[in-house]
């Protein structure tokens, strides 16, 4: 939930401050013309992030089940799930998809683990039109065409995730690469490009030096005028 930079000021200097636990649930489904996402368009009169799509998602409480923090989160996605749209997650066990870590730059920072429910039948979405107005089903090739043209505004985190989803063309195919890989870790560091922020993720050729310049091997988010752009020159490592 770092992302609240879109809507915030950040100071580049600003000292850490703890990261609360946080889940995140993408969930896919077959439509009839490929690979679906449940989107979810948080009231633009809220304070953070408001008017953004996002995935169900939000803070693990104490009262979620788990033995170890991946399990605690894993409990508070499927409730967020629940209270935010009505769905339950289906017969198929959720998958650990990946997990971020809010930079030390921003405020209200956050340990988030994102999930991956794949998810079969045809029940109906509810929001509670208070916190959450608005859903859709969309394609995520379509959802990143329409925030590339700003028609949509999604923060990092979820267009770096509607990227990996739109490397595949259906469910089990995504649910296969998200079983054999490693889920991918996320500690953006913020920088500033003359006008632009871009975000480093491990495995850029600028993560370690903080060099935006550096870019044999580019990993990265770039923000241009209220737009984001997602690159990644290699794929996914196994999990070992």
């Amino acid at each position: 939930m770092w992302w609240v930079l879109m809507f915030e000021k950040v100071d580049l200097e600003r000292q850490s401050t703890p990261a609360r636990s946080a889940a995140t649930l993408i969930v896919t489904r077959d439509g009839t013309e490929g690979l679906e996402v449940l989107l979810l368009r948080r009231n633009p009169a809220l304070k953070v992030m408001a008017g953004a799509w996002v995935f169900p998602g939000g803070k693990v409480d104490a009262d979620d089940a788990g033995m170890d923090a991946l399990s605690q989160a894993n409990s508070a996605a499927i409730r967020e799930l629940r209270e935010e749209t009505g769905l339950e997650v289906g017969p198929e066990p959720i998958l650990h998809f990946s997990r971020w870590l809010t930079p030390e730059v921003v405020k209200h920072r956050f340990d988030t683990y994102f999930f991956l429910a794949p998810q079969s039948d045809e029940t109906s979405v509810v929001v509670d039109g208070s916190e959450i107005v608005e859903y859709r089903w969309v394609k995520p090739d379509i959802a990143i065409a329409e925030q590339a043209a700003g028609m949509l505004k999604v923060p990092p985190p979820t267009l770096v995730s509607l990227t990996d989803v739109a490397e595949h063309d259906c469910l089990r195919d995504l649910v296969q690469a998200v079983r054999r890989r490693q889920p991918p870790y996320f500690f953006p560091r913020i920088l500033e490009d003359g006008e632009d922020h871009v975000f480093l993720y491990p495995g850029d050729s600028g993560y370690d030096t903080a060099d935006v310049s550096q870019s044999e091997t580019c990993h990265r988010t770039t923000m241009h005028e209220g737009v984001f752009s997602y690159r990644r020159d290699f794929p996914w490592p196994d999990r070992q």
